[in-house]
C-alpha cells in the first residue's frame, strides 16, 4: 500500500524536498454572495544541486498538482538561485 502518488515518489527518489498546500478560492457574485468554492492543491519541489532549484504547480486536485509539477521538473521548467552568503561582521 502506498500513501503518496506516484509522481510525488518519484521526484523524492530523485532528491527533491517536496510539501503540498491547500486553500479554498471563494468566488462571490456581487449581489448573491458565495457563488461557488474553487479547491487549490499547491504542489513545490526544491532540491539543491550547486544552485537551489524550485519548481511549482497548482491543480484542482493534489494529484493533479503532482501530475503537472512533475512534467514541470521533467522539462526543467524550475526557478534556480544561487546560493546567498551572509557576510560576517
Amino acid at each position: 500500500m502506498f500513501l503518496e502518488p506516484q509522481s510525488r515518489r518519484e521526484l523524492e527518489r530523485a532528491g527533491w524536498r517536496t510539501t503540498l498546500d491547500f486553500r479554498e478560492n471563494h468566488v462571490r457574485g456581487l449581489e448573491v454572495g458565495l457563488v461557488r468554492v474553487e479547491p487549490v492543491w499547491i504542489a513545490e519541489a526544491e532540491r539543491y544541486v550547486g544552485d537551489v532549484e524550485v519548481a511549482s504547480a497548482e491543480g484542482c486536485s493534489a494529484d493533479a498538482a503532482w501530475e503537472l509539477l512533475a512534467d514541470r521538473v521533467a522539462s526543467s521548467d524550475v526557478r534556480r538561485t544561487q546560493r546567498v552568503r551572509i557576510a560576517a561582521r
